[in-house]
């Protein structure tokens, strides 16, 4: 567990709670909506303190909110503040497109093993339109893909794929190590 993280412990200082007990990830939550008028639950609380040890790696979003809370403005500048010799390491959010933040006509490009490249142009709802892809057989340049999340790391889930009007259902890759890239073209 990384109870020694200088975030993690600071967090501890201003809640002025040990984070050792469930019923402090409740004091915490509540400290931390009085302090930025923003939310967090209590369970993400509990995985950043390794409390509960869901293997998630907290979100960009997640971690504004704890910066501003400890004082700065953002993450970023959390970071800057702490240095580079400070124990952070808990604290790397993923690589992840914010779907629901995305505005229309932004392209993606996706990878993962073996060999698969996806370029998508989001068309909004969450859905994506195939570009071009390169090493798939199952999703084809056209293809429109239902997507909530893309991330580093995490396989590649697609609630819907819709090709010439026909809804084929769901689809599932990059099980095993998860996308290597997610980058937002230009």
């Amino acid at each position: 567990m990384a109870t020694d993280s200088e975030i993690l412990k600071r967090i501890k200082e201003k809640a002025g709670v040990d984070m050792t007990k469930s019923a402090d990830f409740d004091v915490l939550a509540q400290s931390i909506k009085d302090n930025t008028s923003e939310s967090l639950g209590v369970n993400t609380l509990k995985r950043l303190f390794g409390y509960k040890t869901d293997k998630v790696v907290p979100r960009l979003s997640t971690m504004d909110i704890i910066a501003q809370y400890l004082g700065c403005e953002d993450y970023e500048s959390l970071i800057k503040e702490l240095g580079e010799d400070a124990d952070i390491s808990i604290f790397t959010p993923i690589d992840c497109v914010e779907v629901q933040n995305l505005e229309k006509g932004t392209q993606i490009r996706i990878s993962y093993e073996p060999n698969r490249i996806f370029f998508l142009t989001y068309i909004g709802n969450f859905k994506f339109i195939v570009n071009d892809v390169e090493g798939s057989r199952n999703i084809l340049k056209g293809d429109v893909l239902t997507i909530s999340q893309l991330a580093v790391g995490h396989r590649f889930v697609v609630a819907h794929v819709e090709r010439d009007g026909m809804d084929l259902g769901a689809y599932e890759s990059a099980k095993h190590k998860g996308l290597k890239s997610v980058e937002t073209v230009y």
